[in-house]
């Protein structure tokens, strides 16, 4: 006798997910999400913090190079000093054979490194206007002069300009407090004024010193 063929309960064609395996997927793709946000985001900061750092970096390095040709060249060099929280120091130099003043300027609140020139000895004290050489700049003590020692055989025969800043990558611009975020590169160069020689008073004092210091404190 022939048993009877059994019949199989018929698929639903429109059958779907599950409550739980819906989850499941979601899950999953949020932790993908999580890690390609991630990954991008980290992306984004090193090329940020590269092309910030190459920013910066820049502009130090041409403000050294064209500090390079003057202070080569200049005739004597100032005693730094600090005013109303800015670093100033100042150097002479023939320009079209004119004697000419130039004072750099460290401005503390926005992180300036700047420059300003005049004529030395004019009739009116007329400073053009502050150039910034480089931006986000920091330091402890931005200038220091070195007398030139002609009394030992070891000593340096001419002025020189230590020039020590840091610049500040990936802080952002505009005060000191935006830079509090980024990190720094310190910049540490002498320059020679090669035509800076001069000894000592016969009070010991250094007659360079108060060399074009006539126009600090003047707005320009």
């Amino acid at each position: 006798m022939m048993r009877p063929l059994s019949r199989r309960a018929p698929v639903r064609e429109d059958a779907g997910l599950t409550l739980v395996e819906v989850m499941v997927a979601m899950g999953v793709m949020s932790v993908v999400m999580v890690i390609a946000t991630t990954a991008i985001t980290q992306i984004y900061q090193s090329v940020n913090e590269s092309e910030n750092s190459s920013e910066a970096q820049t502009q130090v390095t041409r403000a050294f190079a064209r500090l390079d040709q003057e202070i080569r060249y200049a005739r004597a060099i100032s005693t730094p000093a600090v005013l109303n929280g800015d670093y100033y120091v100042e150097y002479l130099i023939s320009a079209d054979n004119v004697d000419t003043c130039v004072e750099l300027r460290l401005r503390t609140s926005t992180n300036d490194l700047q420059r300003r020139q005049w004529t030395k000895s004019a009739s009116a004290l007329t400073p053009t206007s502050w150039t910034t050489l480089a931006a986000v700049v920091t330091s402890g003590v931005p200038f220091t002069t070195i007398a030139a020692d002609r009394d030992t055989l070891t000593g340096f025969r001419f002025q020189r300009l230590r020039l020590t800043v840091s610049a500040v990558l990936g802080g952002g611009t505009g005060s000191a407090s935006s830079t509090s975020g980024g990190s720094t590169r310190q910049t540490d160069v002498t320059f020679t004024a090669l035509n800076a020689t001069a000894g000592k008073n016969p009070n010991g004092s250094d007659p360079n010193a108060a060399t074009c210091i006539e126009a600090r404190g003047i707005a320009s």
